[in-house]
């Protein structure tokens, strides 16, 4: 069996070209988030410093998501502080560290590579693209800082299931739930642009 055969055999069940796209560009998207880490890491062999200082988005994203955090964490009563580059700390001494895998890098390129596969128009793209990354980055903001809440009040903590597993489950819902929005969405886009296509031909046979 050849490949042609292989794919018009696997193109009953799903989109091969789609899922071709979607797992390239995810697979793309995780090993660039990976080299970037390498090369904003002062410590690391192929450190950049202008990179480091003028466009570090993981550092945006990591203080972004702290500092909304220590915001949240205010409003909730807790005299907690953002100690750069990793932590969200209490006074008392609670603290929540935020590594590389608490920036949710792995979903957010899941949800960009499902969007950008699509064939769509590029400002459909980017206005799902952004939604979904904001959506992910807000539950992110409040999963910190009900874990430093946690610890500062001696909550018990799952032991079964830890803050990143629980975060992980919130997420891919969050991704479910998106995927049929922008599924139910792009229908009416289409049903729309049939409608303006229909209207025009009419005009134009007048």
């Amino acid at each position: 069996m050849n490949i042609k055969s292989i794919k018009t055999e696997l193109s009953k069940y799903i989109d091969v070209d789609y899922f071709v796209r979607f797992l390239l560009l995810l697979l793309a998207l995780r090993y660039f988030n990976v080299f970037y880490i390498a090369i904003v890491d002062q410590k690391g062999l192929i450190y950049s410093s202008f990179l480091d200082n003028y466009l570090n988005y993981i550092s945006w994203i990591r203080n972004s998501v702290l500092y909304s955090s220590n915001a949240i964490t205010h409003a909730m009563g807790i005299n907690s502080y953002v100690s750069l580059p990793f932590y969200l700390k209490t006074v008392n001494g609670s603290y929540v560290e935020m590594v590389y895998d608490c920036l949710g890098l792995g979903l957010m390129s899941f949800w960009v590579a499902f969007v950008v596969a699509n064939k769509e128009s590029l400002k459909r793209k980017i206005t799902w693209c952004a939604g979904g990354i904001i959506c992910m980055w807000f539950i992110n903001c409040w999963r910190v800082a009900l874990l430093l809440i946690a610890l500062e009040n001696h909550w018990k903590l799952n032991s079964i299931l830890d803050h990143h597993t629980l975060f992980n489950i919130v997420a891919y819902s969050l991704i479910l739930i998106m995927i049929y929005l922008y599924t139910k969405d792009g229908k009416k886009v289409k049903v729309t642009e049939k409608s303006r296509l229909s209207k025009y031909s009419l005009l134009t046979r007048w």
